[in-house]
């Protein structure tokens, strides 16, 4: 299937944090109009260390050395689709 020319900027970004020692939380940003999978990398690790997100996780740090960055496609029927990248 094709997908829409629209969509091809949107990317769902994931980065872990550790509140505790043995467990990981992913935090998923969607992060619109990055040229790049770099790019809504960057964005998102901004996003996560905002003073607001910061404070509504404890101040626990993101680890974003593991993250997971798909591109968020939506085929021309409708359905949505993330792609490796």
């Amino acid at each position: 299937m094709s997908s829409t020319p629209r969509d091809s900027r949107t990317w769902l970004v994931g980065l872990p944090c550790r509140p505790d020692d043995s467990r990981v939380v992913w935090l998923y940003y969607v992060v619109g109009e990055a040229s790049d999978s770099a790019e809504a990398l960057s964005a998102a690790v901004r996003r996560a260390n905002s003073a607001s997100e910061r404070d509504a996780r404890g101040q626990v740090p993101v680890e974003p050395d593991h993250t997971e960055v798909r591109r968020i496609r939506q085929h021309i029927l409708g359905d949505f689709a993330l792609e490796a990248c």
